[in-house]
């Protein structure tokens, strides 16, 4: 049996950069084909968790430049071509990071989706911002086509 993760990563403290924690507390309501997996700030160590899985839904907010509130989803090796400079990601080591030092390893991440959401507000606080919050179940939908 293939093992399918639903990864959410965040911190709750910073508004908008808690989506990926709060999604997955969601997801506890609803039955998937999937082991749902608090990440938080787990930084180096999910280099072990995507390698662990056959296919892996990575849930975050993302800053990618664009409105509020904005949904995407990509894969991790659309990921990986992304300049150098670019700060995609709001963590100190961020799924970038972990996924370029396992493609240095030879590590294949073909079945890591990403699923974004982009922030406007990451100040200290728990609460989303509106716009984020909003995307939410839509983010589950998403969720749920990708694991089906």
């Amino acid at each position: 049996m293939s093992r399918t993760l639903v990864l959410g990563l965040g911190n709750t403290l910073l508004k908008d950069d808690g989506l990926g924690v709060k999604v997955i507390e969601q997801l506890s309501h609803h039955s998937l084909p999937a082991e749902i997996v608090n990440g938080a700030t787990l930084g180096l160590s999910l280099l072990e968790i995507l390698k662990s899985a056959e296919r892996t839904v990575v849930v975050d907010a993302v800053d990618m430049g664009r409105p509020p509130g904005t949904l995407v989803r990509f894969s991790a090796e659309e990921l990986l071509t992304l300049p150098e400079s670019r700060n995609f990601s709001l963590h100190e080591i961020g799924l970038l990071e972990v996924l370029k030092i396992g493609q240095s390893l030879n590590e294949d991440f073909k079945n890591v989706i990403i699923i974004g959401v982009q922030p406007r507000d990451l100040t200290y606080g728990e609460e989303l911002s509106p716009e984020v919050e909003a995307r939410i179940p839509d983010v589950i939908e998403l969720i749920k086509k990708e694991v089906g």
